[in-house]
């Protein structure tokens, strides 16, 4: 089967009708589902953003005095269509550890297009809390204001990770990437690379609004409990 090396490979298998673009379907019903959605999209974010300035501040404060560096991290992904875009977090490594992933993989406890190392020697000690918390994430709402991702949708893929998909799973590119989504609540999403597809092929062929409130809510529900969780499980996201 062939892979998807990157995003201008992977664009060649997204016909037109594939991309469900930013309407989430062909037809009529699927359009204003999209634009509602898109609407709860911006809505949301504008308020998280409005709450969370303190804990924006505070982590901001953490990451620069934790370690030298940016305080944003910009990774690569690939989003809809195939399209890369910068993908937004707090940093949660040291400053150009990225770098070393290569030299890593024999680390790597999970298979195929998932990277994972429990003890990462990478991370900085404001990074594991953050990674652990989910927090480290909030600098994507921004991703969400610009129409590069959404609240809810298939995780976003750096380019390592989508090289290793197979081909088949093309599909999680015609709609937009999301901050959380099915796979990113599966307690065994780190160690198998079949139920990410799985998960996001199956939310891609289904979506609709009912399916992105349950996300949202769970979403929610999941991170205060990994935030104030003693289980060293939970709290580390697995």
């Amino acid at each position: 089967m062939p892979r998807l090396v990157d995003a201008e490979q992977a664009r060649p298998q997204l016909a037109a009708d594939d991309v469900r673009s930013r309407a989430g379907g062909g037809d009529v019903s699927s359009a204003i589902q999209f634009l509602c959605k898109r609407l709860v999209d911006v809505a949301c974010t504008l308020l998280l953003l409005l709450l969370l300035a303190p804990l924006f501040l505070l982590i901001t404060a953490a990451v620069w005095f934790s370690s030298p560096g940016p305080v944003i991290y910009r990774s690569t992904r690939v989003g809809l269509g195939a399209r890369r875009f910068g993908c937004l977090k707090f940093r949660t490594m040291r400053h150009g550890s990225d770098k070393l992933q290569p030299t890593l993989e024999a680390l790597n406890e999970a298979e195929g297009a998932v990277f994972k190392i429990e003890n990462d020697p990478r991370v900085t000690a404001v990074g594991r809390w953050l990674r652990s918390s989910g927090l480290d994430e909030l600098p994507q709402l921004w991703n969400v204001l610009r129409g590069q991702m959404s609240l809810v949708g298939p995780r976003p893929l750096p380019l390592r990770d989508c090289s290793l998909l197979d081909a088949t799973a093309w599909r999680r590119h015609s709609v937009l990437p999301g901050i959380s989504g099915p796979w990113q609540l599966s307690p065994n999403r780190h160690g198998d690379e079949d139920l990410l597809t799985t998960l996001d092929l199956l939310y891609v062929d289904q979506w609709n609004l009912w399916i992105d409130g349950r996300v949202l809510v769970a979403t929610v529900w999941y991170g205060m409990r990994r935030l104030f969780s003693t289980d060293s499980e939970l709290a580390a996201g697995g």
